[in-house]
């Protein structure tokens, strides 16, 4: 099992239930039985995603594009530390919790691990701080609330890894749809307000994550903390779950900090990078990348639902499912590219101009460049959920790690503002693919390769 020892389950625990072929819990019930759940939490994204847009087109249509690339910094620094360093706590209680015994102790460890890097990173954001002021346009509110919100990201993905571990997937849904909805709500009111700048949006951010989880968090720790689950379990067990969580956590942590800078990173880098006469074009940039991030804004938040379903046919399935069901993924990913890409060239810049103004309107190529490049990131967040649903942890942070040098150096050789940031993005996500790709293949082989028991 590698990195994932926490993940090893009792003889109880459902994933083994199902490995001894118990027919309530095989893998065509056990999919059936959350089919509906994942339906309604992805219909639940999509209307998020869509709010999502509403939100960043309030703030859009209230700001110049000037600003608004201020605030595009300051989002994107806000994914960063947000689902760049607390996702991997939401995936590693998603994969924990399905284990019913102990999960007090993997509670506590998951709650000291999130501190931890809470606490890292208020230290990480004073000692940079300098190198953002260029990009959040020297706004200290910006700052301060980048710092707040370490914090109750913190507890937002612990409360999204213990409905997720606890198969509440509904209510995990409702929750997303929740915070979006106080984001458009409280940058409508700011708006409504009049005069409010990029730092006044950003605290409008802070605010719906903290309102959204914070107050559910005392129950949920009861509800998983309590009941026959933890019989026989005392807290005496925190220091033993806590190391072979952030064993777990570590390379889950390497590969979402690298998936972060590679989706969210671009934006600030170009904010940065550009001149006082073009933070024009990198608003231009941000409205257009958000627009052509449509479909990262339902698959980025549903990953970690998925993981219990990929666990199941990676366990319990077919030794060659997995490898084919990555297979067919990639095909539709093609397909539903390149019509994407076509749709952008003919479309792309009628479709900015409708949701975020004329002002931030782009030529259709630039916009074709940046849907191909989230059609690789599709499938490079889905091939990355596979390597943990098999518990191969490192895997997932070496083709992060893969797709954020070939980023850097894309974006670092390429002379053009947008060019290089639309390139860096696609060459990037396309290498993180092929590397997560052959990592399950090359897995595959190497099973196949094993002599049988007995042989």
């Amino acid at each position: 099992m590698g990195d994932a020892g926490l993940l090893r389950s009792d003889p109880g625990a459902p994933q083994d239930r199902v490995t001894r072929g118990d027919p309530l819990t095989s893998p065509t019930t056990a999919t059936r039985a959350t089919s509906l759940s994942l339906g309604f939490v992805a219909a639940c994204i999509a209307v998020s995603g869509l709010l999502t847009y509403v939100y960043l087109a309030v703030v859009a249509r209230s700001s110049t594009p000037a600003d608004y690339s201020y605030f595009g910094a300051f989002w994107s620094l806000a994914l960063i530390v947000g689902f760049g360093a607390f996702l991997p706590i939401e995936q590693a209680l998603a994969h924990a919790l399905q284990d019913r015994g102990g999960r007090r102790a993997v509670l506590r460890s998951a709650a000291t691990v999130a501190g931890g890097i809470a606490a890292a990173q208020l230290v990480l954001l004073a000692a940079v701080s300098p190198l953002l002021w260029p990009a959040i346009g020297g706004r200290p509110a910006t700052l301060v609330a980048l710092g707040a919100l370490c914090l109750v990201s913190a507890a937002q993905f612990v409360v999204r890894g213990v409905l997720v571990g606890l198969g509440r997937l509904r209510m995990h849904g409702l929750v997303l749809l929740g915070d979006s909805a106080l984001r458009v709500l409280l940058a409508s009111g700011v708006a409504l307000i009049g005069s409010a700048d990029s730092a006044t949006f950003a605290w409008t951010l802070v605010a719906a994550v903290a309102l959204a989880h914070v107050p559910m968090l005392p129950g949920l720790v009861r509800r998983a903390g309590t009941g026959h689950d933890n019989a026989g379990h005392d807290d005496a067990g925190h220091d033993s779950a806590l190391r072979p969580l952030g064993a777990a956590v570590a390379p889950l942590l390497l590969g979402a900090l690298c998936a972060q800078l590679l989706l969210n990173g671009i934006p600030v880098l170009v904010s940065a990078v550009a001149s006082a006469a073009e933070q024009g074009r990198a608003g231009q940039f941000l409205a257009a990348f958000t627009l052509a991030r449509i479909p990262l804004f339902v698959l980025v938040p549903l990953q970690s639902a998925i993981i219990p379903a990929l666990t199941v046919l990676a366990t319990a399935g077919p030794p060659a499912a997995l490898a084919r069901m990555l297979g067919r993924t990639a095909a539709a990913i093609v397909a539903l590219g390149a019509v994407g890409v076509a749709v952008a060239l003919a479309l792309g810049p009628w479709l900015v101009q409708l949701v975020f103004g004329a002002q931030y309107r782009l030529p259709g190529a630039d916009l074709a460049l940046m849907v191909a490049g989230v059609g690789a990131h599709v499938g490079l967040l889905l091939v990355t959920q596979a390597l943990i649903a098999t518990s191969r942890q490192r895997d997932v942070a070496l083709s992060w790690l893969a797709a954020l040098a070939v980023a850097g150096t894309v974006f670092a050789v390429v002379p053009d503002l947008l060019l290089r940031a639309e390139l860096a993005f696609l060459a990037g996500s396309a290498t993180g693919w092929v590397v997560g790709n052959a990592q399950i293949l090359g897995h595959r082989t190497r099973e196949e390769a094993l002599p049988c028991p007995g042989e």
